[in-house]
């Protein structure tokens, strides 16, 4: 609603999985998408220029959870990670060998994510 209320341009980019490009079920865009925030691997974020005169009071991280950290905890302990979320999609199936070990691409995958990530830490301030 913020996009649609900003008096000039505004760009809105959502991350909306393909069941059957992705290999999830018809009912599971949903929990998959929020599966793409918790990872990582489609963060959360808001620039708002009314916000601030620099990029650290206009830039938002807020909806990602463990925002200080490098990677999503669940309070059971489990680490969410980009790889964890490549588990979840039948896309990335041929990534892991036959004991489950993803394959060298898949990390360096994960490590741009992480790069990512902590880029957006730094410029929103929290890192």
């Amino acid at each position: 609603m913020a996009a649609n209320e900003y008096p000039g341009p505004a760009v809105v980019n959502v991350y909306a999985p393909c069941q059957p490009e992705h290999g999830i079920g018809d009912d599971a865009a949903f929990a998959q998408s929020k599966h793409a925030v918790d990872s990582r691997a489609f963060p959360l974020l808001v620039y708002d220029p009314r916000t601030g005169a620099t990029l650290k009071e206009c830039l938002s991280l807020q909806g990602n959870p463990g925002r200080k950290n490098d990677w999503y905890t669940t309070p059971q302990g489990e680490v969410i990670d980009f790889v964890h979320f490549a588990r979840t999609e039948g896309r990335f199936a041929k990534q892991f060998d036959g004991e489950g070990k993803p394959s060298v691409e898949l990390l360096k995958a994960q490590e741009d994510r992480l790069k990512n990530w902590r880029l957006l830490q730094e410029l929103a301030g929290l890192r």
